[in-house]
Parts: structure tokens; C-alpha cells; sequence
């Protein structure tokens, strides 16, 4: 490996000294393919690629691989930062050959946030605009830059040519809903709250018709989103009743998704709010769902310890009302429902207490006398044993919230753009080097096919002969690559090009990318008119199995009418080890059409996963004959005794 980079390298400095730079750059660029070499090889490579590149006069490209190497030079502590031309390694020439929005990237990697503010502003993108203005604290000009935003996206032609707001598109209702957070925000930040009160009132409405959209069309993952907004609106804003509904709304995604340690660490946040703001009846009907949920998962120890917090919130409940001067009923109420809690776990010492205190309320004599004789039949009992433990740590996620109210806009913002999204990528510091270095490569190739961008001008469709779809074709194989997030934005602008090598190079690189957002593209390219693109979206669709891909999975069976499509979908699903998948493709055996049963049972055949195996030895025997060979067959296949 030292030896190629040794000879492309002085086969790039040949080709340079002759002031051939384009071959140059080409020898640089072919060999920083290599990106597992280390880092200081890679930078060995990148400097005279960036210097060939800037006497080529590609400022972009130049400076886009100063960024790298300014990253380089901060994380080996080699120069202290001093400004955009000092430590930093930015050359100020290339800067004012470079659009407003390449500079504000600068800007903002040199930690000027405000000067980055001003340059997303000439560059016409608000959103970046509003955000830089927030990190540089300067509240005032981010508020009117999100009130103009939302201006567009509520005006009488919202984004993407959209009707007045009672007509908009649901993506713009979101987005709509985003820009109004945003205000509210900033509103609050600058002491306007009448202002922040209205588009508070405005983003959860805008966020529950999204929401509900979006679930319609079995996008939950973007449901979630819109309910962890509004779990965030409630807590800016002090607003339990937001909190609860995003947290109930999450949770209910959650778990149909078979997400369940994430259910439950999203139960126990919600359980700490609740708590928090002092609604016990609403923590304690949560923890009484969290203990029946993690009952069902067999997580006993996790079951018991949240049926123990749930009889602790009753009783709080029971207190609050009495110190509140609240009808002796409610209390009453509350202290039963705590006693069935603690009977359930054999913790009658507690029990006899709590009839004890109800015998002390102000109830009808009859009912006092009653939990009097109640109480005394406790006397001398024992507690149970008790094991019960919150969700163990090793079982616990990274579950913290997603600024989607700013990522999102800057998404939509950017249109798709593969060069703006590397740049992302590439100038986040957390990414390991390898994300850093592919991101950089792809963005490269981005710029031969997407124009430069203008202000406030929609993306153009930039090149289209040969070069460019070629060129386009070997993006969606980068963009695959970096196996982020972040990408699929640029592929699906991508998808919606005519050339039919593009299209199939999206929905190859949709093969690689686990997201649940990942069906949108692919199911669009399901019913393209292109047999050659349908078939690489029916090799996407069995390639896209994990947890919580059943939901688009399962519709795509429901709802395509094509066998060889609805074969590739029940395949998949067959590697989804979850007892909705396993019931999903038992009724396919018993109840489907002979060319679904057989590519289920094939596909059953050769996966491993356990929950299809017990729901099949469950119900072998009541199972019609058919079913019952079908079963043994799966069985046997995975050398299991039927």
C-alpha cells in the first residue's frame, strides 16, 4: 500500500511540475480512495491535492479539503487555532473565491458563528441563518429571520409551490411547524411572550396534522419526530399536557415498532416529568402501562419495580387531594388502587397500613368501620420478597432528544444538495476519520453534477449528458457508502432524475441504508415504468430487514400486486425476529396465495431466528394439514425436531 501511495504521489508532483493539474488532481484523488490508510498518509496525500487544486483555480474543491485538514491539524494538536488565515490553515484568498455559503462554513469551523450568520444570510438560507444567529446568542436577528421563514411556509405559496395554509402539504405542515418552534423560542429568549404563546399554539397544531399524516402513510419514524417536538414544546413552555401527549405518542410508536428497552426508558422519562410537575395520577397510570408492557417482555424484576412506583404515585395522589381540600372520594379511590398494587406483589404489611389510614378519612362511618376490619386482618403479616430493579444499564440506549426543529429545516433547506450534506459530515468533529474522509470524496464528485448554489435560488438540475449521469451514478455509490442518515436526502433528489442508470444506482444504494425512511424511495421505485428500476427496488426490499422495518415491509405485501415484489418483502421479513413478523408470516401460510406461501416457506427455511420457531411449535398441532407439513418442513430445514 506505501509503495501505490508513493507512486500516484510522485506521479501527481510529475504531472504538476508540467502544470498538468488535471492529471495531478486525478493521481491524488485515486489513490485517497484508500481511506483506511492512516491519518498521516492520508494527509501526505491531501496537501498537494488541495495545493494542485487551488493553481487549477477550484476554490471549492480546495477549500473543501482545507476543511479537512484544518480538522486534522486541531485533533493532532499540531497548531493552535488563531483565526481563519492563522492556525486554522484556511487561505483567506480562496475564501473570496468561494459562495457565501462555503464561506459561512468556514467561518463557523473558525468559530466566528455570528460571521457565519451574516454569510448563510447573503447565501439566502434562513434556517442556517437563524441557527448560526442562536449559537452567537444574538436572539433578536435569529426571531426575525424564523419569523420570515415562517412567513414562506404558511404564506400564500408555501415551500415546493404549496397552497395557503389550511391546504398546505403535509411535509410543509411539519416544516411550518418547525419554523413556529423556532420563533417561540426565540420569542421567549427575547421577552415577547405573546408572541412565543401564539406560535406555540400554531407549531402543535401544525405538528399533530403532520403527525397524523405521516402515520397514515406508515411513515411512523417521522410521526416520532413531530411527537418528540412536541414533548419539547411542553417542556420549554411548562406545558404538561404537551409533554404527556408527545411522551404517550413516542411510546405507542415505540413499542409497534418493537423498540421495547427504548418504550421503556421513554416510560421512565415520562414517569420523572410526570413526577416533576406533580400530575401523580398521570405518573401512575404510566407506570401501571410501563409494569404490563415489561410483564409482557418477561422483564419481571422491571414489571415489579414500576407496579411498587405505581402504588407509591397512588398514594401521592391520595395526599395531594386531601391537602387540596379534594372530595375523600378521589383518595379513597387512590388508596385502593395503591392497595391492589401491593396485594399483587404480596406486600401486605403496606396493604394493612393503607387500609389503616383509610379507616382514619373523612368517609361514612359504615365504609371506616369496613377498612377498620380490613386493616386489623393484616396484623402479623410478612411481606413477600420482592425483586425489582429498573431496566438494567446494559440494556439501556442513547435516547437523547434529536434537534430535528433545527437538522430538518436545514435538510429541507438544503434541497437535496449531496454537497451540502457532506459538508456536514465533514466538518463534524464527533464523526470518525473514515465518515470524515468519504464525506469529503463524495462531495468532490457532488460538485461536478450539482451547480453552484446562488442565493435563495431552488437547486437546478445541473448537467445531464453522459459525464454528469456518470458522474451521478458514482455519487449514489459514495453516498451509499458513508451508510448515514444524512444521505438520504441527496438520494431521493437523485431518484427523481430521468436517467434510468441513476435511478438504479439509487435503489442499489438503497440496499445498504437500514432506515425506515429508506422505503420512501424504494417503494417509489416499486412502480416506476422502468422494469430495469423495479427490479433493483424488489433487491432493496428483501436486502432492508431489521427490528422495526415489519410495518413498511408488511404493507408492501398487503399492497403490492406483484408476485416477484411481494416475494422479495416476505423474504425479508422472514429475517425480522419479532413475534409480529412470526404471526405476519404464519397467516401467510395458512390464508395466502400458493406463490406467497411458497416464498415464505423458503424464506423461512433459511433464516434462524427463534421467534418463528416457537409461535410454529405453538400451534403445530391445531394448525390445518398443510400448514402442519409446511411447518415441519421449516423445522427440519433448520435441523429442529418437529
Amino acid at each position: 500500500m506505501l509503495d501505490e501511495i508513493h507512486y500516484y504521489r510522485e506521479r501527481a508532483r510529475q504531472a504538476a511540475a508540467r502544470g498538468n493539474y488535471d492529471d495531478a488532481i486525478l493521481a491524488l484523488i485515486t489513490i485517497a480512495q484508500q481511506t483506511q490508510i492512516s491519518e498521516n498518509e492520508y494527509v501526505s496525500i491531501l496537501r498537494p491535492l488541495e495545493a494542485a487544486m487551488s493553481k487549477r483555480g477550484d476554490a471549492r474543491s480546495a477549500l473543501t479539503v482545507q476543511w479537512y485538514l484544518s480538522q486534522s491539524e486541531r485533533s493532532q494538536s499540531e497548531r493552535s487555532g488563531r483565526g481563519i488565515d492563522g492556525g486554522l490553515g484556511y487561505d483567506l484568498r480562496l475564501l473570496q473565491e468561494v459562495p457565501h455559503v462555503d464561506r459561512a462554513r468556514t467561518m463557523a469551523a473558525a468559530g466566528d458563528v455570528a460571521a457565519a450568520g451574516r454569510e448563510m444570510e447573503e447565501a439566502g438560507l434562513v434556517a442556517a441563518a437563524a441557527i448560526y444567529r442562536e449559537k452567537a446568542g444574538q436572539w433578536q436577528e435569529a426571531r426575525a429571520l424564523w419569523s420570515r421563514l415562517s412567513q414562506v411556509l404558511r404564506g400564500p405559496r408555501g415551500a415546493g409551490g404549496a397552497a395557503p395554509e389550511r391546504g398546505m402539504r403535509n411535509a410543509d405542515a411539519y416544516h411550518a411547524a418547525l419554523a413556529q418552534f423556532n420563533l417561540a423560542r426565540c420569542a421567549k429568549q427575547c421577552n415577547d411572550a405573546g408572541q412565543a404563546r401564539d406560535a406555540i399554539v400554531a407549531a402543535v397544531r401544525l405538528l399533530e396534522e403532520a403527525a397524523d399524516h405521516f402515520e397514515s402513510v406508515g411513515q411512523r419514524e417521522r410521526a416520532f419526530d413531530c411527537f418528540q417536538v412536541l414533548v419539547q414544546i411542553g417542556r420549554e413552555g411548562g406545558m404538561f399536557e404537551n409533554i404527556l401527549e408527545g411522551y404517550v405518542n413516542c411510546i405507542r410508536i415505540l413499542r409497534e415498532d418493537h423498540l421495547k428497552y427504548f418504550a421503556l426508558q421513554y416510560f421512565e422519562d415520562a414517569l420523572s416529568v410526570a413526577k416533576e410537575h406533580k400530575e401523580y395520577s398521570a405518573a401512575a397510570t404510566l407506570a401501571r402501562e410501563a409494569a404490563e408492557y415489561a410483564r409482557a417482555l418477561s422483564l419481571h424484576s422491571a414489571s415489579t419495580y414500576y407496579t411498587t412506583v405505581q402504588a407509591e404515585l397512588w398514594h401521592d395522589v391520595a395526599v395531594q387531594q386531601i391537602e387540596r381540600g379534594g372530595p375523600p372520594e378521589i383518595a379513597e379511590n387512590a388508596l385502593l388502587a395503591a392497595i391492589v398494587s401491593l396485594g399483587e406483589l404480596g406486600q401486605f404489611v403496606r396493604v394493612g397500613a393503607l387500609y389503616e389510614e383509610l379507616s382514619r378519612m373523612d368517609l361514612e362511618p359504615v365504609r371506616k368501620a369496613h377498612y377498620a376490619r380490613a386493616a386489623g386482618r393484616y396484623a402479623g403479616v410478612r411481606d413477600e420478597m420482592l425483586n425489582a430493579a429498573q431496566l438494567p444499564s446494559h440494556l439501556r440506549q442513547d435516547n437523547h432528544v434529536t434537534e430535528v426543529w433545527h437538522l430538518d429545516l436545514v435538510e429541507w433547506e438544503q434541497q437535496g444538495s449531496a454537497a451540502e450534506a457532506c459538508a456536514d459530515l465533514l466538518l463534524n468533529p464527533a464523526l470518525p476519520d473514515l465518515i470524515r474522509r468519504k464525506a469529503l470524496l463524495t462531495r468532490l464528485t457532488a460538485f461536478a453534477v450539482e451547480p453552484v448554489p446562488t442565493s435563495g435560488a431552488i437547486m437546478s438540475d445541473g448537467p445531464s449528458d453522459a459525464a454528469a449521469t456518470n458522474a451521478r451514478v458514482r455519487l449514489c455509490e459514495q453516498l451509499s457508502q458513508l451508510q448515514m442518515y444524512a444521505v438520504l436526502s441527496p438520494l431521493e433528489r437523485l431518484f427523481t432524475r430521468p436517467e434510468r442508470q441513476v435511478r438504479v444506482a439509487v435503489m442499489t444504494a438503497m440496499q445498504s441504508l437500514f432506515f425506515k425512511r429508506s422505503f420512501v424511495t424504494v417503494r417509489a421505485g416499486l412502480t416506476d415504468p422502468d422494469p430495469a428500476v423495479v427490479e433493483h427496488a424488489a433487491r432493496a426490499v428483501e436486502s432492508l430487514y431489521f427490528p422495526h422495518a415489519f410495518d413498511p415491509l408488511a404493507r408492501i405485501v398487503r399492497e403490492s400486486s406483484q408476485a416477484p415484489i411481494r416475494a422479495a418483502a416476505l423474504r425479508a421479513l422472514a429475517h425480522v425476529d419479532s413475534r409480529e413478523a412470526a404471526e405476519f408470516l404464519l397467516g401467510i401460510l395458512e390464508h395466502g396465495a400458493p406463490i406467497d406461501r411458497h416464498a415464505t416457506l423458503e424464506g423461512l427455511k433459511r433464516t434462524r431466528g427463534a421467534r418463528f420457531v416457537e409461535l410454529a411449535r405453538a400451534s403445530i398441532t391445531s394448525s390445518p394439514p398443510d400448514v402442519q407439513h409446511a411447518l415441519r418442513e421449516i423445522l427440519r430445514a433448520r435441523g429442529i425436531a418437529a
